[in-house]
């Protein structure tokens, strides 16, 4: 019997100055079975010319406007067959070996949904920084603390998995794999392999650095549509008031960081009622604060190297 089928998906928009590079780490694995399927939304840098350059290397590919990453992924997990599958962003990468390694902790136990490892951060220029490490598989802790144990292009889901937890939500923006990986942990257990197996790109373009409001907004939008209704499952149901409290925490720090400082305040205050511990309240204080004021801070922060 041959090996399983893996399927890995990458959306992309306009990040042509790193597609080649997140493509080839995928074509160029060891893994013997594996069909891979990229997904442009309209890109106009050129990126469409390097997807056309591996055609004959893809299970399919596409270059047309789309909804956004969660819809991009959604329309490329249809075209897919694998027995496994991942997902790709087109600014990060697989490391030699990743898929190999994934598929063997998955094989070993069949009542897996997700194997994932650690990630290594790289700039701009691809240059490696830090270990990203993931944690172990602790759905009550991910819920708790609105935040996935593991490093999302490190991770490979079976196919049951998949079908159990998806499609993404195609209204979210930020928190489409942590509502993900909250309702696959409903569907079976996941298992953490400690070895760097991607590698997570950070830089100005990527939604982890950029756009603070936005981000508060989707975590608005998670604690208070998801988090609240039966999307999560019932053994994690008691832990997700806890979950929404640090859902506006999050809200509120990021409309801080944005400069939105009256509804970073309601964020806070809205957290420190469902969960006052998760609140500092000298945290919290610097929202009140005068705009002109909060401004000088941050430049003396920077001044100082900060």
């Amino acid at each position: 019997m041959g090996a399983p089928l893996v399927s890995i998906v990458t959306p992309s928009f306009n990040q042509g100055a790193f597609l080649e590079e997140t493509m080839r780490s995928v074509l160029d694995q060891d893994y013997p079975s594996l069909e891979y399927v990229v997904v442009d939304g309209g890109s106009t840098d050129g990126s469409a010319e390097i997807v056309r350059r591996y055609a004959d290397r893809l299970a399919w590919w596409t270059s047309e406007p789309d909804r956004g990453q969660a819809d991009a992924l959604n329309k490329g997990f249809a075209h897919t067959r694998g027995d496994y599958v991942g997902w790709l962003c087109s600014d990060d990468t697989l490391l030699p070996g990743a898929v190999s390694r994934l598929v063997a902790a998955l094989e070993a136990d069949p009542s897996l949904v997700i194997a994932y490892g650690d990630a290594v951060y790289t700039d701009a220029a691809s240059a490696r920084k830090d270990v990203a490490f993931s944690g172990p598989w602790d759905p009550p802790r991910m819920v708790r603390e609105a935040q996935v144990r593991n490093q999302q292009p490190a991770s490979l889901y079976t196919r049951r998995g998949w079908e159990a937890a998806g499609p993404l939500d195609e209204d979210a923006w930020y928190y489409l794999d942590f509502q993900f990986t909250v309702r696959l942990a409903g569907a079976g257990g996941g298992v953490h392999v400690p070895e760097p197996l991607a590698t997570y790109r950070i830089h100005a373009g990527g939604k982890s650095t950029g756009e603070p409001a936005r981000k508060a907004d989707d975590a608005v939008r998670c604690a208070e549509r998801f988090m609240t209704g039966d999307l999560v499952p019932e053994e994690l149901r008691p832990h997700a008031r806890e979950g929404r409290a640090a859902l506006w925490r999050i809200a509120a720090e990021n409309y801080y960081a944005a400069l939105e400082l009256p509804r970073a305040r309601r964020a806070y205050l809205r957290a420190a009622r469902l969960a006052p511990r998760r609140v500092s309240p000298v945290v919290a204080a610097k929202s009140f604060l005068p705009k002109p004021v909060v401004r000088r801070l941050r430049a003396r922060r920077v001044a100082h190297g900060h």
